[in-house]
């Protein structure tokens, strides 16, 4: 065992597994790597109460059910006796839907699981569920929460479960402190770019609840989601390519007893054995799982689902294992359901500007205002602009006319000085997108006042980079030459 790998459950950083998942590891790359002492992920079920806006669940076709308890218990058993000592109870579905939950937790600390763990949305873990899982063995268990205030939270999530969470959370801490029990509580939040300024935010609310608040960005789900890179990916995210251990250092066991290279297989896409009929050492080390892991060594990934992941693409995909997928023939991509998500949200956009001489600048700050929300332009009066830089060549009247027809503005009003809270406090906007460039200069101070102001409604300041080349001012500069 490496030295990255010596420790295992609960002393390992959660923000290191994460970390992992994606790291250089030359020492597994190879057709057939060490048996996975970790990392081990069985779906109980692929039920789910939640629709986040990344997750492909929103739109499985393949037929809901659970794992067959007989054969559940058997491949426990079958990775103990291969060296696995770590099981997380969860994939695509909630794992507090499942009312055997308590048993397999159970039966794997008999078999002698050192680490079992899970991963839960938290809605529907009530004290007496939290209750079970713990007496019954729960070594951690982690909360996925993926945005840090209500509103947000239901946009994402697609369900307004953020106060029930929230007591669900408290209660676990509750009850580690009765019972004396030595269990782990997590959070982990999946950033998108409607959160990904949130951090701060998170630490204030969940330092004093849990033990950690681990962050991942959002990426290309099992790579069912390419429309995440578009619409959803942080813009802080500059990865061209996601590198995956998964085929090299993962067991992820579906709902129907199927082995697949991701624990994210909403169509079974990714199936390379199935263990009803072969063991999982025969499926682990099998001709298709080898094969699957020369591609990713040789990056051919061309025609599997993981291609458009790993590359960050929308890219053909069909079935490695057609007979056992939902699928059949090329997989359908598409945006439709968060394109619509977004668009019909409630999310309110501020964006001020004077918008005097508009140019590409402009354009650019309200395409990215647009992705956000609904958006509200203020446009500086003429005695505004007035107020702390010359006196613009177009009336207001003039200037509104033009920004009010511009695709993705939604309403105009005036801003009447060049301190915006008047305005933020009218509208409780959930985003204000302003260029870097008022960073310095004469709108500093004003920079300052509106990220506080935003903030006492958990409100976001957005600033997209300044669009180098162009400016109002150099262009009147050049009309006077």
């Amino acid at each position: 065992m490496t030295a990255e790998n010596e420790k295992m459950g609960k002393d390992v950083d959660l923000q290191e597994r994460v970390r992992l998942k994606k790291a250089n590891r030359e020492n597994l790359y190879s057709l057939e790597p060490p048996f996975p002492k970790s990392n081990f992920l069985m779906e109980l079920s692929n039920v789910c109460n939640h629709a986040c806006i990344f997750c492909a669940h929103q739109k499985m076709q393949r037929k809901v059910g659970k794992i067959n308890q007989e054969l559940a218990f058997d491949i426990l058993q079958q990775a103990y006796d291969l060296g696995t000592r770590e099981v997380g109870f969860y994939a695509t579905g909630e794992p507090f839907l499942v009312p055997e939950l308590p048993e397999y937790i159970r039966k794997a600390k008999e078999i002698g699981y050192t680490y079992v763990y899970l991963t839960s949305n938290g809605s529907v873990a009530a004290p007496e569920k939290i209750r079970a899982v713990i007496d019954a063995g729960l070594d951690s268990i982690k909360f996925s929460i993926n945005a840090p205030q209500r509103k947000l939270y239901e946009f994402i999530h697609g369900r307004d479960d953020f106060d029930a969470v929230m007591e669900h959370l408290k209660y676990l801490n509750q009850y580690r402190r009765e019972s004396g029990k030595d269990f782990k509580i997590y959070v982990t939040g999946i950033l998108t770019r409607f959160t990904e300024q949130l951090q701060d935010k998170y630490h204030e609310l969940f330092d004093e609840l849990v033990d950690q608040v681990v962050f991942k960005f959002v990426y290309n789900q099992g790579g069912y989601m390419p429309e995440i890179d578009p619409l959803l990916r942080c813009e802080c995210d500059h990865e061209e390519r996601r590198r995956c251990n998964l085929p090299f250092d993962a067991i992820s066991v579906t709902c129907e007893g199927y082995l697949s290279i991701e624990n994210a297989d909403y169509e079974n896409m990714l199936i390379v054995a199935d263990l009803n009929k072969v063991s999982l050492k025969e499926g682990w080390y099998g001709d298709v799982m080898k094969e699957m892991r020369r591609k990713f060594m040789e990056d051919d990934l061309g025609g599997t689902l993981c291609d458009g992941c790993v590359h960050h693409d929308c890219r053909p995909a069909k079935a490695i294992l057609p007979e056992y997928s939902s699928v059949q023939g090329e997989y359908s991509f598409t945006d439709e359901m968060v394109r619509k998500r977004i668009e019909e949200s409630s999310l309110k956009v501020y964006v001020p500007m004077a918008a005097d001489i508009v140019h590409p600048g402009h354009i650019n700050i309200l395409q990215t205002a647009a992705r956000y929300g609904s958006v509200t332009v203020g446009l500086f009066t003429d005695e505004a602009i007035a107020s702390y830089k010359k006196a613009p060549c177009m009336a207001y009247d003039q200037r509104k006319v033009v920004v009010e027809n511009i695709k993705g503005v939604n309403q105009v009003i005036p801003q009447l000085t060049k301190d915006y809270e008047e305005n933020l406090r009218k509208l409780k906007p959930d985003f204000m997108i302003h260029g870097k460039d008022w960073r310095e200069g004469p709108l500093a101070r004003v920079r300052e006042k509106a990220i506080a102001t935003m903030a006492e409604w958990g409100g976001q300041v957005i600033e997209p980079d300044y669009t180098q080349g162009v400016s109002s001012s150099m262009l009147k500069k050049k009309m006077a030459e």
